[in-house]
């Protein structure tokens, strides 16, 4: 897709604006940032949406691995100029990584926290068992993507995301 591309290092400053204008200056906080503290993003994911080759939107993916058996990606952050919202530059970019990741064969789900009527068209559902997460969060936006035939949904009792 001609509006999609890998991001490179000069858009960190950026991307790191859009994040700001998009979740504001709260966004540090949160427990996705626990995970992002101790894994980097995955360069091979990250990509960002141009428009009027300006960066209107951006994705990365960041490694985990439910009970230290199956490895996946957190999912995150997605952002979107707030200006630009609703025109389909997240939605684009979320298909396009996860096409990627699928046909990599490297990894077995992708996580994300948020919510459910968004994320559902990309075939992400609630988390219905116990979990651990990387620190507080509200169990309902914590959503799974699986991929392949690894993972059983029914064999696990409980998810400890690491």
């Amino acid at each position: 897709m001609e509006n999609i591309r890998r991001t490179k290092p000069d858009d960190e400053i950026n991307i790191s604006s859009l994040l700001d204008e998009a979740f504001g200056p709260g966004r540090l906080a949160r427990s996705v940032y626990r995970l992002r503290e101790i894994r980097p993003f995955i360069d091979e994911y990250s990509y960002v949406y141009l428009n009027d080759s300006k960066i209107a939107a951006s994705i990365s993916y960041s490694e985990t691995y439910i009970n230290n058996l199956f490895k996946g990606l957190l999912l995150g952050p997605l952002a979107v100029s707030p200006a630009l919202k609703g025109k389909g530059h997240g939605k684009e970019l979320v298909k396009y990584t996860i096409k990627k990741i699928e046909l990599s064969n490297i990894y077995d789900f992708i996580i994300v926290v948020g919510d459910l009527d968004y994320y559902s068209k990309f075939e992400f559902n609630n988390v219905e068992k116990h979990l651990e997460f990387y620190g507080p969060v509200d169990k309902d936006k914590v959503l799974i993507k699986l991929i392949g035939t690894k993972i059983n949904i029914n064999d696990i009792e409980q998810y400890k995301f690491t």
